[in-house]
């Protein structure tokens, strides 16, 4: 009996069935996840405070596996200073009709926020400001490049990462990346367990 061509898996549908769950190195992981942390440079921050969640599509930049974001407006700055437990999702592709799958990568970061603001913490702020490209957005705007001091930068430091990349089961790998600060490669933590 013949199979009818329609219901034929595809090599997406081969692979997404197969089970796959291999989890790459500690320093692979955080090699690729640096990398698409690179390419990318707008995320979505989220926030809580006082039971009311807020996520804010904003601008980020990266420097290894941490992430900087640029706030001087809106609810943002309140609620990290109410609660730093914040997340952030980041993906590559809007829109899918799935036969682009593989070039589906996204990311889920965990952590805790620290507003750096020069006033504060001058040595602290001046460090991410050579992380956050902030003369981009000056010269949109028609301002010099003069370094601006009343903006307040978000650092978050992840706890976990979540990465998602569907072109690592061609590599035999599964889709969800675990990412801990506290594992090391053979996923114990930090006390052995």
């Amino acid at each position: 009996m013949m199979k009818d061509p329609a219901t034929q898996l595809t090599e997406f549908g081969r692979l997404r069935t197969s089970g796959l769950t291999t989890q790459l190195s500690r320093t692979d992981m955080e090699c690729r996840i640096a990398a698409f942390l690179r390419r990318c440079n707008i995320c979505v921050l989220a926030t809580c405070r006082n039971d009311e969640p807020r996520a804010t599509p904003i601008e980020y930049y990266a420097d290894g596996l941490t992430i900087f974001i640029a706030a001087s407006r809106g609810t943002k700055v309140p609620n990290i200073e109410a609660n730093p437990r914040v997340s952030v999702g980041i993906y590559s592709a809007p829109y899918t009709d799935w036969t682009d799958w593989h070039a589906i990568v996204g990311v889920q970061l965990t952590g805790y926020a620290e507003l750096l603001r020069y006033d504060e913490r001058p040595e602290e702020y001046t460090d991410a400001l050579q992380v956050y490209d902030w003369r981009k957005y000056r010269r949109a705007m028609g301002m010099p490049d003069e370094e601006p001091r009343r903006t307040t930068i978000i650092r978050i430091r992840p706890e976990k990462i979540e990465f998602r990349d569907l072109a690592l089961m061609r590599e035999g790998y599964g889709v969800l990346q675990t990412w801990s600060e506290k594992t090391d490669d053979s996923g114990r933590t930090e006390d052995g367990q």
